[in-house]
């Protein structure tokens, strides 16, 4: 991995979690579709989008633990559900990733037939 795709990486990560607090959990898999669309030189867009959306969602979630108390939420949520704690945050994190992965195979494979179409033309 070079220093252009880390800088990709961090760049769509601080995307993600600034989306995410400014709009909502549902701008996920929109900007990882315009990700898919626009990540041209990479073959697995969604993969890309899918890290980096588990990374900025785990910014958001260092942060909100800086704001207040997530450890005894997670506990007490975690007892709600009948699952361990570090198991309460892993599906936190894999949410987003599984949106963005979703969001990125749509924009790349919209993108792969749109160039498709135009080279047939």
């Amino acid at each position: 991995m070079n220093r252009w795709m880390l800088l990709q990486l961090a760049m769509l990560s601080l995307a993600f979690s600034l989306a995410t607090a400014l709009v909502g959990w549902w701008v996920v898999p929109l900007l990882a579709c315009f990700w898919g669309v626009y990540d041209h030189a990479e073959n697995r867009p969604a993969l890309v989008a899918s890290f980096a959306a588990g990374l900025g969602w785990a910014l958001l979630l260092v942060w909100t633990a800086t704001q207040g108390p997530l450890l005894l939420l997670s506990q007490r949520a975690s007892g709600v559900m009948g699952v361990p704690s570090p198991t309460l945050i892993a599906l936190t994190l894999m949410f987003p990733m599984a949106l963005a992965w979703g969001g990125g195979v749509l924009g790349g494979t919209a993108r792969y037939f749109w160039m498709r179409r135009k080279n047939v033309d």
